[in-house]
């Protein structure tokens, strides 16, 4: 179920969120029950029977937990059985048909006949749903955390409809409190309004725009060598696409956690105004960086055994999170690019950076990420580095295939196009979006009006036009 999708607009979430409040304040135990009703019917609708694993394996996640939080001398290893079962999830139904698919190349190199297997289907936000499951014994065992009190609280923090897809990814710490108390006051419920209507208008107005353009000129670069700025305008409009679609829905699903009663952190900080890619990262998907920190790069050894291993541990964290991300080589790529480019900033280029005037090296950055998102959006590692190519070929220039395309983009995309690059690029968008928020309260009612007003528009193009599922939602 796609959060800019009639059905869920339209049906279950009127339906979920009505049904919630026509219940007690002080039920928070009702509410519980109702949201996990809701979070079961939501994850089942697009997860189909694979729900029945997720379930199935929480109970030994809560039972692993509180046999870890004894600190026994089995400790270890029900630790180790926990990381062992939910990557063992992970690796068979993301990556089976990858692994398979790459030894049969090899097999058919050498002459050997090809292993026959059926495919698994990729289950929805499975690395997400993964990622979550174990950092709760991991938790535990570092003493971050206590067990959860009851099963059914361990359900409730999994599957929270709003983020199971695609994030953030939240620690079970950061919300056991609220599973057991909380109350929903009215500036919860317009803060998550305000915040829910802004995702969808990001969504279906400006991501959704720009992907027309980015399918249209990656699709046509497979087949056959597209002009210099229409490579340019594909990898900008790619690069708008990824950030709005995926920021998009980290607001949406802040906002009903918001009226649910949850409040959890940020997973963007305008990551197009970054100085550095190092800054990129602490600004892009902030709850997926935290996360390989955390239980990969500082367990690995962090910058704690000199220069060389460092260098090795960032590039190993980033390219495991580029094999995260999808089960393809120029998803491999990707992260190889990435952990590269840090590498180099913390060999040196970070410190002669700070004589760069500041947006030079907004520019830079900017151009980097862009560059690495092309393989991020391309089949192969192959078609990325002709793309990129293309980049710097004034010899693909074609006048009339560049100007027909141009043409038959509407002005009004080019108001988008123009509306994206503000909200991406100019500082003071946060400032503004701050000022708004604390505004809010001065003025109510032009609040409420410029709120309805935002989701109105983004509903009419809901029912008017295609339904784009997430970016991040397979991921």
């Amino acid at each position: 179920m796609i959060f800019s999708s009639p059905v869920f607009l339209f049906a279950f979430c009127p339906v979920f969120f009505i049904v919630l409040f026509c219940i007690p304040r002080t039920a928070v135990w009702a509410k519980n029950v109702w949201i996990i009703i809701g979070s079961l019917l939501f994850y089942a609708w697009g997860a189909g029977t694979f729900i029945v694993v997720v379930l199935g394996t929480l109970v030994l996640d809560y039972f692993f937990g509180r046999v870890i939080a004894q600190k026994g001398k089995y400790c270890k290893l029900f630790v180790t059985a926990d990381v062992a079962m939910n990557l063992g999830i992970l690796l068979y139904f993301k990556y089976f048909n990858f692994f398979l698919e790459n030894l049969n190349a090899v097999f058919s190199r050498m002459g050997i006949e090809a292993v026959s297997f059926a495919s698994v289907a990729l289950p929805l936000g499975v690395s997400f749903v993964v990622f979550q499951k174990m950092t709760y014994c991991l938790d535990i065992a570092r003493g971050n955390s206590k067990p959860a009190e009851h099963y059914f609280y361990l359900v409730e923090y999994l599957l929270l409809f709003p983020q199971i897809v695609a994030g953030p990814i939240v620690k079970y710490s950061e919300i056991a409190t609220q599973i057991k108390e909380r109350l929903v006051g009215k500036e919860d419920f317009l803060y998550g309004f305000r915040r829910f209507s802004l995702g969808l208008f990001k969504k279906v107005w400006i991501a959704d725009v720009v992907a027309q353009t980015a399918d249209t000129v990656f699709l046509a670069q497979a087949t056959q060598l597209v002009p210099i700025d229409y490579a340019w305008l594909g990898a900008l409009a790619y690069s708008f696409q990824i950030f709005f679609d995926f920021s998009a829905y980290s607001d949406m699903a802040i906002g009903m956690l918001a009226i649910m009663g949850f409040h959890i952190g940020e997973n963007f900080n305008q990551p197009y105004t970054a100085f550095s890619v190092t800054d990129f990262w602490k600004r892009w998907h902030i709850s997926m960086t935290s996360w390989f920190r955390e239980y990969l790069y500082i367990p690995l050894g962090g910058n704690r055994k000199g220069k060389v291993r460092t260098y090795l541990n960032l590039w190993i964290v980033f390219l495991l999170s580029g094999f995260w991300h999808g089960a393809a080589w120029n998803f491999i790529f990707w992260g190889a690019y990435h952990g590269l480019l840090l590498c180099i900033e913390r060999g040196g280029l970070l410190k002669r950076l700070e004589r760069v005037p500041a947006g030079i090296r907004v520019a830079g950055t900017f151009f980097l990420a862009m560059i690495g998102w092309i393989f991020f959006r391309v089949d192969t590692i192959g078609q990325g580095f002709s793309y990129v190519a293309n980049l710097f070929n004034p010899a693909s220039y074609t006048t009339h295939l560049a100007s027909q395309y141009i043409l038959t983009i509407d002005p009004r995309e080019w108001f988008i196009f123009a509306l994206a690059a503000v909200i991406c690029f100019l500082p003071a968008w946060k400032k503004a979006y701050a000022w708004m928020e604390a505004k809010a309260r001065s003025f109510p009612a032009l609040c409420r009006a410029g709120t309805l007003l935002l989701f109105f528009l983004s509903a009419m193009k809901v029912i008017t036009g295609a339904i784009s599922p997430f970016i991040y939602f397979w991921f």
